[in-house]
């Protein structure tokens, strides 16, 4: 399973985790719902957070390694640890044209010529 996979379902599964928690304090306790759930939110807000921090960086999705300083190649960037070829997107920082179709116009007409 990816990595990526993994942590959606960690997240997942601790989010679930903290809404039966939640169902479960306020039934047997008899706390009011508000505030509980209140908690619970900032408790999810925070756990989520911690578990994605390393979302932030350029890391690869199959298996979680740091990818940032390696170079580009046609179809992206191959992980030296897994081999999964992944797309890096950095916000702010305009898509790549990774490939030159046929119909591309910027190809070189005195290549073509030869």
């Amino acid at each position: 399973m990816p990595w990526l996979a993994k942590l959606r379902l960690r997240v997942f599964a601790v989010l679930v985790a903290l809404t039966i928690g939640v169902i479960g304090v306020v039934g047997m306790l008899s706390v009011p719902v508000l505030p509980a759930v209140g908690v619970a939110i900032v408790a999810a807000a925070a756990v989520v957070n911690s578990m994605t921090a390393k979302l932030s960086a350029v890391t690869c999705a199959g298996c979680g390694a740091s990818i940032a300083k390696m170079p580009a190649g046609t179809y992206g960037i191959t992980c030296t640890k897994c081999g999964t070829i992944n797309f890096p997107y950095r916000s702010g920082e305009q898509t790549p044209l990774l490939a030159a179709g046929s119909d591309d116009d910027s190809v070189d007409e005195d290549v073509n010529d030869a």
